[in-house]
């Protein structure tokens, strides 16, 4: 879905990416071939025709929907879109998505959701699981043709990047009217798509948000990027899946925090890579 700056959203460029072990070979179990054969090739350029053609025409349709008087409608509507993609994920790609530790989601209220980012299915995937949710986002998307104003009705957090004071600011605003509604926010504390098995600096803005909000952080792991990694117009067959971890507050000391959130969703992104059990 989208990318933002402390979520290719925080902002800005991450850190030199570091190795992480294990590598980042294929694991036996997941279906996903070291070589994309004629058949992964033939079946990504279909499935990347058929994903744009289904959202280029969703759009449109859903445009009306921009007169309603609040998000909802929209929001309703492009959970079935995401819900869609994940469809065409399997169907057509043959990408399946294995979701783990629903279970850690607060019933009600507001919270963070706190994700590592390896690919654009991050997006959609939280988008059909979890619906009405706040995307922390440079504010340049709502200038985007076609799709800038629904990403705008959407009520998005939309943040300044300069990884100065402003952006806390603008971070902190468009949190609060999420968490006003009861919504959940999600964040990429690298602030860019990684590749499997490295990750980037991890950046403060989802520790500052989650302590002016008084809201707990979810933090979320995946290897999906496995099976559509970043941009790339492969998308290889197998299964990736997307583990929801127990919840962390924002207490006093940021460094503290900072590293708890970092070790706990590359630890657990590393066991997914691996194939270990969760």
């Amino acid at each position: 879905m989208l990318s933002t700056p402390d979520a290719q959203t925080m902002t800005a460029t991450a850190a030199a990416p570091a190795p992480l072990a294990p590598s980042s070979a294929p694991r036996a179990d997941s279906g996903v071939p070291a070589e994309a054969g004629f058949a992964t090739r033939l079946r990504s350029r279909v499935f990347n025709v058929l994903f744009l053609g289904y959202t280029f025409i969703f759009v449109l349709a859903v445009y009306p929907l921009l007169l309603a008087k609040t998000r909802r409608p929209l929001a309703r509507a492009m959970q079935i879109w995401a819900k869609g993609v994940i469809a065409l994920m399997r169907g057509v790609a043959g990408i399946r998505v294995e979701v783990r530790g629903r279970e850690h989601l607060p019933k009600s209220g507001a919270y963070i959701l706190a994700s590592k980012h390896q690919s654009e299915a991050d997006g959609i995937i939280m988008l059909a699981l979890v619906g009405d949710l706040a995307f922390v986002a440079m504010k340049e998307v709502a200038k985007y043709p076609l799709v800038g104003p629904v990403l705008k009705k959407l009520e998005m957090v939309l943040v300044d990047t300069d990884g100065g004071a402003r952006e806390r600011t603008t971070l902190a605003q468009g949190g609060r009217r999420a968490t006003e509604d009861g919504r959940a926010i999600l964040i990429y504390p690298e602030g860019t798509l990684m590749k499997v098995g490295e990750r980037g600096r991890y950046r403060a803005g989802v520790y500052h948000l989650a302590a002016e909000l008084g809201v707990p952080v979810i933090p979320v792991a995946t290897d999906i990027g496995r099976c559509w990694d970043r941009r790339q117009p492969i998308k290889r067959p197998g299964t990736g899946a997307v583990a929801f971890l127990p919840a962390l507050d924002a207490g006093a000391d940021k460094r503290e925090f900072m590293a708890q959130l970092e070790e706990t969703i590359e630890t657990e992104s590393a066991r997914l890579a691996a194939g270990r059990v969760f």
